[in-house]
């Protein structure tokens, strides 16, 4: 039978800073501890409620936790809180349970998030190409960001998310990074012009995407290296819909570049690819476009009426415009 260990703890408010009791002793060798699924916290909190779940917490293996920091460069807010980027993150690896003593300690093994900050205090590279709201996976709720699905849903700004993991291997003697091993198997980090960095992708730069080679390009390679269409661009359809009648409106959509990063948000307007190739089977089936064809559309994945976008020929496909 599965046991839950309980346990309570009393927060103390100075200066409206809220502290907790100090460790009192190393932990122990957590191999040889009980080992627990999940974990009852009962906490004090100065909110009046009668919700009997008020004050109390389920913590799991496997969950993401936002754990208040002991930095000095965590500033309070007036509710007391955090700022979003000033907690630690991390993930319950192991939840370990000491029966020796008359007092029964739980001890949490945290797989660690690294925030920019983390990783500039370890002088990684990486934080050059870490979003301000990403967090690096040490050795993911926080939200997967996987740059490989182009039907991704967006990721809403303020909102965390992960890609990348990070091994740092620390000096025993000085406490300061001597290995680091970052690692990022998804080949959509890639910039396809092969001539910049080709390890790294930053949701910082505003990338577009190729249909026909599937490759991203860093739009600062596409204007510098790329040739660039001066007229319209115009849907090309295949033979098998000549007998389907498409608004012009929905044509339009099929021209609407595919672009992710900076402005255009971590995880860009991909979907819409999926959107108008769902719609066009549908145009197949019925011989035109199902009725409120638009609602299918996710209107936040289209550029800004105003906005003037330059188009370009893929590097590597010859005649294709990205």
């Amino acid at each position: 039978m599965s046991h839950r260990p309980s346990i309570s703890s009393c927060a103390s408010n100075t200066g409206r800073k809220r502290r907790l009791a100090p460790m009192r002793h190393d932990p122990p060798d957590l191999n040889r501890l009980r080992k627990c699924r999940s974990l009852e916290w009962v906490h004090d909190t100065n909110n009046d409620s009668d919700d009997e779940s008020h004050g109390r917490m389920i913590i799991r293996v496997g969950q993401d936790l936002a754990i208040y920091p002991l930095d000095e460069r965590a500033v309070q807010m007036k509710d007391g809180s955090l700022p979003m980027m000033s907690y630690w993150y991390g993930k319950v690896a192991q939840i370990s349970l000491d029966t020796s003593q008359d007092v029964q300690n739980v001890w949490l093994k945290i797989q660690w998030y690294y925030r920019k900050i983390d990783l500039e205090d370890e002088g990684v590279d990486l934080a050059a190409c870490i979003g301000e709201y990403e967090l690096v996976l040490n050795h993911a709720t926080i939200l997967p960001y996987d740059e490989d699905d182009l039907t991704q849903p967006r990721i809403p700004t303020r909102t965390l998310y992960n890609r990348w993991t990070i091994e740092i291997k620390f000096s025993k003697s000085t406490s300061l990074a001597e290995e680091v091993h970052i690692s990022n198997a998804q080949a959509a980090s890639s910039c396809g012009c092969r001539r910049c960095d080709p390890g790294f992708s930053s949701p910082t730069n505003i990338q577009r995407y190729c249909k026909k080679c599937q490759k991203w390009f860093d739009e600062k390679c596409v204007a510098a290296l790329g040739r660039r269409m001066n007229k319209n661009v115009k849907a090309g359809l295949s033979p098998i819909y000549r007998d389907i009648y498409f608004e012009p409106q929905f044509l339009s959509l099929l021209t609407v570049p595919i672009r992710r990063g900076g402005s255009c948000g971590v995880v860009g307007n991909g979907l819409l690819l999926m959107q108008t190739d769902v719609l066009m089977d549908e145009a197949k089936m019925l011989g035109r476009l199902p009725e409120g064809w638009q609602d299918e559309i996710d209107q936040a994945l289209l550029p800004k009426e105003d906005e003037i976008i330059p188009r370009y020929y893929c590097l590597t496909c010859t005649g294709v415009v990205i």
